[in-house]
């Protein structure tokens, strides 16, 4: 990024500022004009200040404002940076975004997976009621609408399994032409998740991209064994409800014959042709998505990331965006200003941006803009370049020749990910419930700290007694002990003995249940107490996955990786710190030498291999067994893909959810998901993400400005938070005083002489607290 200010005064002044933003580190070039020695800088953790500081302490004040201009380029990467990308992709090789480059068609993501009141598939092999058994005689049809054929390459992606021992080829047929699926152990004996387990597993098989219609397109599979080879998963009908707000109804375009395809039927699915549903059989097309949504981060136009916000007046802007427009595409682009940086502040009506077009602001310092990239040809896209602005305004500031300047020590980090997170209502009855049925009070009581509690209530949630509920995610549901449906009727009972802390221990996972379920639990008790909570599912191809969680960290003001089937979280060995499920995941990918594909997973060929080799922490805690050999280092091994519900607002919508999730292979469309070159894109998701800010947004945030007046030394504080679940109060401290509330933050602060010294966090409705945003201000009157 290059960024010129131009300055008129008596002379004018030209500053160059050349910025390396990789790792905070920012290079800073003076030049010489004239009097003036344009060379101070002030730096703040993660923060950048650009201040004319040393050039106002160098000029007399003065009632006459001076000009301010500003002239700035950013390009594609620099304008990713905290915005949000929905079905865009940032193409860092040609540092450029663009629109998505994989399409899914299905119709039975809603509904996948166990659907209630049916057993599950045994060892055996069989029978089940949801699934197609395929023999000679049997074939499934599946129909797919295309709006447009036109793709690079193509695969019919099929949610299934293979008999044991299975040698037996999987014919299918894709309007009208035929490919051949031969059995694992005959042709991809590298690919052991489809030969050494009883699991259902996805699988991905090449198309001739010609053979593909605009309109339905007919797909065929059928075995020509004498007795099941192949079975195919049903989505039951029923379940589609459960898992979508939006597709309730299955599309009934699943149909089997019996008769070798003379006749068909849609709607007696599944091994006793007793269900109505749809196949778990997709269509995944290398190809661009129609349309996607660049909408940026909030600009200050006049101090940018600074928290000390002069006082400007008359401010006037052009702007112009760099954009790549080939034919049949398009990019509509959008601007808004503001007068404050919060949403609730004033903010003009999204507009139609002019390129060049000189907008005049007065006041209204803040800018936001939007893209909206459309193609009529899946095979090309519009890209954003990159985006140029030229900002003038006059400066006002009544404290020229003070030296006022601020240093970050931290700040709160407030943004948006591309994929909106839906969090619970920390007051919710539910978690009332949760927390006073199972005297959670008594749990933590004497903690001395925000993690002692969470390691306190992880620790419980490793012996609580659970319930085997697959298909509700309200938290009272889960602890056997609360699924008591006549609520006032429960508060005139007593509660349970709430199990003992640090013992019993056992060895390896915890004694009964499913991974999903003492997680679940631990999720609701960290929300009832006032901490946001969420589910977080992890495999790789060549095995089994698990169910975890991951907390918000106030004190460590990050995302922490917690699993409740063995009580314990993994940390950096060198500092200390906790990690999320992204950093564990670095660890591993660091440790693999090649990109992980169906037909050539590095577990179990490498993984003993590779996880020996990840130096990583994990916490004992008072287990005597060994967390190591007890699941901690087997459990990296299926930190290769994860990826999150976005949401844990359960109580307050128990829709959708995923159907039964982790008893089947995961394919719920509700998931956001992970990838990287390692771990690419897997052809069974559509909503996928490469940003760490789309999965990780920071909680409990206090952003602090700190805006001149027109009384020299006095400034205005403001604050914006992000508190989800149930913001209470600002908590503020100014040059070491108590800590005192207030609602709202909006108040004037008369500086002292030297060194200041301001102090905010959040608080949430459960009197928790968020991290403190640190600022210290020098002033010389």
């Amino acid at each position: 990024m290059k960024e010129i200010r131009k300055i008129k005064s008596f002379s004018i002044v030209l500053i160059v500022v050349c910025m390396c933003m990789a790792n905070g580190h920012v290079h800073a070039h003076s030049f010489k004009g004239h009097d003036s020695d344009i060379s101070h800088f002030f730096y703040g953790t993660g923060s950048l200040l650009t201040d004319l500081d040393s050039l106002w302490s160098k000029s007399k004040p003065s009632e006459t404002p001076r000009l301010r201009k500003t002239e700035i380029e950013w390009d594609a990467g620099d304008i990713e940076k905290n915005a949000q990308l929905a079905n865009l992709h940032f193409d860092a090789k040609r540092n450029a975004i663009k629109l998505d480059s994989i399409l899914l068609v299905e119709d039975d993501a809603p509904a996948t997976g166990v659907p209630e009141g049916y057993k599950m598939y045994q060892s055996d092999g069989g029978p089940v009621a949801w699934i197609e058994d395929l023999k000679k005689g049997m074939v499934i049809k599946k129909i797919l609408t295309l709006d447009d054929p036109s793709a690079a390459s193509a695969r019919v992606v099929f949610k299934a399994m293979e008999v044991e021992g299975n040698q037996e080829p999987l014919h299918i047929s894709i309007n009208g032409q035929e490919i051949v699926r031969q059995a694992s152990r005959v042709a991809y004996t590298k690919a052991r998740q489809y030969i050494d387990f009883i699991w259902d597993r996805w699988y991905y098989v090449d198309l001739p991209v010609d053979q593909l219609k605009q309109g339905d397109n007919e797909l065929l599979m059928w075995t020509n064994s004498e007795s099941t080879s192949w079975r195919i998963l049903v989505a039951h009908a029923q379940e589609f409800k459960r898992g979508s707000l939006t597709r309730t109804q299955h599309p009934n375009k699943s149909l089997k014959s019996k008769d070798g395809g003379r006749t068909w039927n849609d709607s007696r699915l599944g091994a006793f042709d007793a269900i109505d549903g749809e196949y778990s059989i997709r269509l995944s097309l290398d190809r661009y998505q129609d349309s996607g949504t660049y909408t940026s981060s909030v600009i200050d136009l006049v101090d940018m990331d600074s928290p000390l916000k002069r006082l400007s007046h008359n401010l006037k802007t052009s702007i112009w965006p760099k954009l790549e427009v080939p034919s049949k595409t398009e990019a509509k682009v959008f601007v808004r200003f503001g007068l404050g940086p919060a949403s609730g502040s004033k903010w003009t009506n999204w507009e139609h941006m002019v390129d060049g077009k000189e907008y005049a602001l007065q006041d209204m310092r803040y800018m936001q803009w939007r893209v909206e990239l459309k193609t009529g040809d899946p095979m090309v896209t519009p890209r954003i370049k990159g985006l140029s602005i030229k900002t003038e305004w006059e400066d006002h500031s009544p404290n020229q020749g003070t030296g006022l300047n601020v240093h970050v020590v931290n700040n709160g980090e407030i943004v948006s990910p591309s994929y909106p997170f839906s969090y619970e209502n920390l007051n919710h009855p539910g978690l009332k419930r949760y927390r006073e049925v199972h005297q959670l009070d008594r749990i933590v009581e004497g903690a001395t700290s925000e993690f002692e509690i969470m390691m306190r209530l992880l620790n419980w949630a490793y012996r609580v007694p659970i319930t085997l509920d697959p298909y509700s995610w309200d938290w009272n549901d889960v602890t056997v002990e609360t699924a008591i449906s006549d609520l006032p009727k429960f508060e005139t009972e007593s509660s349970f003995e709430m199990p003992k802390l640090n013992g019993p221990y056992f060895e390896g996972r915890r004694m009964v249940g499913m991974c999903l379920y003492p997680n679940q639990a631990l999720i609701g008790a960290l929300l009832s107490l006032g901490y946001q909570a969420r589910h977080i599912n992890i495999h790789s191809e060549g095995m089994s996955g698990h169910e975890v969680i991951e907390v918000w960290s106030n004190e460590f003001n990050k995302w922490i990786y917690m699993d409740a089937t063995r009580d314990y979280y993994y940390f950096d060995s060198e500092t200390g710190v906790p990690l999320n499920g992204l950093e564990i995941h670095n660890k591993l990918i660091e440790q693999v030498p090649f990109v992980e594909t169906w037909e050539s997973p590095y577990v179990p060929l490498l993984g003993k291999k590779v996880v020996s080799k990840i130096d990583i922490g994990m916490r004992q805690g008072n287990n005597p067994f060994p967390i190591a050999d007890g699941g901690g280092e087997y459990l990296l091994k299926t930190m290769g893909h994860f990826r999150i519900i976005p949401r844990n607002d359960f109580l307050s919508n128990p829709t959708p959810v995923p159907v039964h999730t982790g008893a089947t292979c995961w394919g719920w469309d509700g998931f956001l998901n992970w990838y990287d070159t390692k771990f690419p894109k897997r052809d069974e998701y559509q909503r996928y993400t490469n940003r760490p800010i789309d999965f990780y947004q920071p909680l409990n945030q206090t952003k602090v400005s700190l805006v001149e007046t027109k009384t020299p030394g006095t400034v205005k504080i403001e604050a914006d938070t992000f508190t989800p679940g149930g913001f209470d109060t600002f908590l503020i401290s100014l040059n070491g005083s108590d800590w005192s509330s207030q609602s709202t933050l909006d108040r004037s602060w008369v500086l002292k002489s030297g060194l200041n010294d301001i102090k905010v966090r959040s608080k949430n409705s459960r009197n928790v607290l968020g991290p403190i945003s640190h600022l210290k201000v020098v002033y010389n009157p």
